[in-house]
Order: C-alpha cells, then structure tokens, then sequence
C-alpha cells in the first residue's frame, strides 16, 4: 500500500519504518526542515525490543505538501495538532484518500471530519516508541494496534489497513466499536501519562507503587463512570489494560513525560480534560482527573513563553 504519515515523531517513524521495511510505499512528513533533513541524510534509525539496530531509507518531505497517490494518510500528530494540521492540508488531499487518525486522545476524528470529505478512520496503538531525537526511535514494548470506522461504513479498507501492518509486524486488529477503544485508550493514558510526567517515573515503575496505583484506580474509576453515563460502550477493562500495558512497555517514557522533559505542550486536554468537561457536562464528578489536569497544566506554564514549543 501507499501511506503518508504526518508526523515525523516516535509513532511515526516507528510505523514508517516498519512498513517500509514490509516493502510499502511510505512518505514521511513533517513540517520541521530540521528533522526532515535529518531523515533524508540518515534514514530511520529504528532499534527495536530486542535491540537490533536498522537504518531504514524512508522518503521525507516537509509539509504541508501535496500527497497526490497517497492511499492511505496516517495522521501521527499531537492531538492539540490536529486542528492546525487538518486546516493546512484542506484541498492537498485526493477524495480517494483514507485518512487514518493515530493519536492519543479524544477529539480528533472530529476534528479530521470537520475539514476533509475523506473517508476517516480512527486507531488506537499501545506499541511503546522513544524519540531518541530527530528519525531516531526506540521501540520499547510490543503492543496491540486497532483500527475502525467510526460511522461503520466501509470495514473493508480497515481489514487492508490490518493486513498492512500485519505484514510489518505491527499487530492490528479492527473494531466495529472504534468509539469505545478511542475511550477505553484514552482513560488508560490518563492514568499514565500525568501521573508518569509529574513523578517524572518511566511506566514500569508507576504499577510498583501502591500509592501510584490508587491514584491511577480513582482517575480510571472517574473516567469509567463518565463513558457509562455518556452511554459509551467500552472495550475491554481499562484497568486490566493498565496494568497490562505498562508491564508491556516498562522501559517506556510515557510520550506526556517526553514532552514535559522536552519544555512542550501536553495532551492534557485531550485526555484528563476531556474526562474532566464530559463529567460536567454529565454531572459526574471527577476530582483526581481534575487535578491532574490543573498540575500538569501548572507544569507548562512554568515554562518560559519563550521557550514553550508545540
């Protein structure tokens, strides 16, 4: 298949790379000169869990570009990306291009529907990268990609999608509840990614502190409480899912605690906040994603403005 991935980070280079090397046609794109110079001089450097070291030669180009015979256009961005992102590409994408949001988050399907006529699919991954700098990654953990169509239309380009990444050893299954996986994930997250980012701890450590772990158990009890209410189907236990995704992935930094060591925006918003505005407007109460949300917050704003990149 055809992909172009926007968003040259961990996610993206990740999957770049291992598609590439499953002998896909991939396009990486970024919209820094700096990193995408770095690709194109080196390659990916991609080292997986077993620490096998790979230099892939993926194609990059600095965006917004045109992506004329793209089939699929997997977009790796920043959830507080999206919006930006999605507004820059309005006109550059050809109708017959799948777009296939792979972020954390709640919202961005939404927001990829507002600007595109595209058909719009939605993923959730747990495969664990690490940013080692510009085309540089780190697989750190084995995890489960799932990929659905919110509106249930067309399953059929899910199942190729699957067999794609299948191919590059990227497990994948699809889900006629793509809804319920987006919220499932992101509950998980929101007890990981604050918590990791303010305890600056890297996730196996999160599940072998007691204190940790309650305070984990309350934000996905809140999250919980607000998708029933919501009358969102979740799929699977987010707490099962937590504890099996940082056994799997327990050398990782969670991508928020990246981005706070790096002096960046956070997803935040996307995920405790999200927890957070959906309890009020339910009326459910939701104190621990409250505040995690006001400290993790707090945290980006101790950054010098000058300094705060997104």
């Amino acid at each position: 298949m055809r992909f172009s991935i926007v968003g040259a980070g961990a996610i993206g280079c990740l999957f770049g790379a291992r598609l590439k090397l499953a002998g896909h046609d991939v396009t990486l794109i970024h919209q820094d000169s700096f990193i995408v110079q770095a690709i194109r001089k080196n390659g990916v450097r991609l080292q997986e869990v077993n620490g096998r070291l790979s230099r892939v030669r993926v194609p990059a180009r600095r965006g917004p570009t045109e992506l004329l015979g793209t089939e699929v256009l997997i977009v790796a961005v920043k959830a507080y990306d999206t919006r930006e992102v999605a507004a820059s590409y309005v006109g550059m994408v050809e109708p017959k291009t799948t777009v296939l949001s792979l972020q954390n988050g709640i919202g961005n399907v939404e927001t990829l529907q507002s600007s595109f006529k595209n058909e719009i699919l939605a993923g959730s991954t747990t495969e664990g990268a690490l940013s080692l700098g510009p085309g540089s990654v780190l697989h750190t953990g084995k995890g489960l990609t799932v990929i659905g169509d919110p509106r249930r239309i067309n399953e059929g380009t899910c199942l190729r999608i699957k067999i794609a990444f299948d191919s590059a050893g990227l497990k994948t299954r699809t889900s006629s509840n793509i809804r319920g996986v987006l919220w499932t994930k992101a509950i998980v997250n929101a007890a990981i990614n604050p918590i990791s980012s303010l305890t600056r701890l890297p996730n196996g450590a999160l599940a072998k502190n007691a204190a940790i772990r309650e305070i984990a158990r309350k934000v996905m009890a809140e999250g919980i409480s607000v998708s029933r209410v919501s009358g969102i189907r979740l799929v699977g236990d987010p707490r099962k899912l937590w504890q099996r995704t940082l056994s799997m992935t327990g050398a990782n930094k969670s991508s928020m605690l990246q981005d706070i060591e790096r002096g960046k925006m956070t997803e935040i918003r996307q995920l405790n906040g999200v927890i957070l505005s959906q309890g009020k407007k339910t009326r459910v109460k939701t104190p621990v994603n409250e505040i995690l949300t006001g400290l993790v917050l707090g945290l980006e704003k101790s950054y010098e403005p000058s300094t705060l990149k997104s």
